[in-house]
């Protein structure tokens, strides 16, 4: 009889701490959502150049709460393979070319030609679905389509510049 109180109550016990450790993962997802842009003092990390077209911005937010604002996607990515690789970096989010909404970075669809302009003139445009990405890049008549994993072909190096 015993055994089976103890067995109960770490059962419960166990899915108590079940329990607070999916509501805590839910608290701190909240502490990760985009801020606006405000073109008028967010300054990119890297170039330091106005945050000005804002369907271009991304952003990258520390685990602490921390944001970092930048112009092009290009920047951010340089960010993150420079001074940004030792951040603990919560989220990252980039700007659906169309519609203005955030997207998280991972899961964004980019339309890719050296020489589509942004205003680092790295020549990514953001989406948040394929087929957003796949009509640019047919309106445009050149270009590619990545997928986050597909980046890794770009050369972010800024064209033109």
């Amino acid at each position: 009889m015993m055994e089976k109180i103890m067995k109960r109550s770490e059962l419960h016990l166990l899915l108590l701490l079940a329990f607070l450790l999916f509501v805590s993962a839910c608290g701190s997802k909240a502490s990760y959502e985009p801020r606006a842009v405000n073109p008028e003092i967010d300054a990119c990390e890297v170039c330091n150049m106005s945050v000005a077209h804002e369907d271009f911005a991304t952003q990258l937010i520390e685990t602490d709460g921390t944001v970092h604002m930048f112009d092009d996607i290009g920047c951010m990515v340089k960010y993150l393979h420079g001074e940004g690789k030792d951040k603990e970096v919560g989220a990252t989010y980039v700007r659906d070319f169309e519609t203005l909404d955030w997207v998280p970075f991972e899961q964004a669809y980019h339309a890719y030609h050296p020489e589509f302009w942004t205003p680092m003139a790295y020549g990514v445009v953001s989406f948040e679905t394929k087929e957003q990405a796949e009509s640019y890049v047919e309106k445009e008549g050149k270009g590619e389509v990545l997928d986050y994993n597909g980046l890794e072909k770009v050369n972010w190096v800024m064209q033109g510049h």
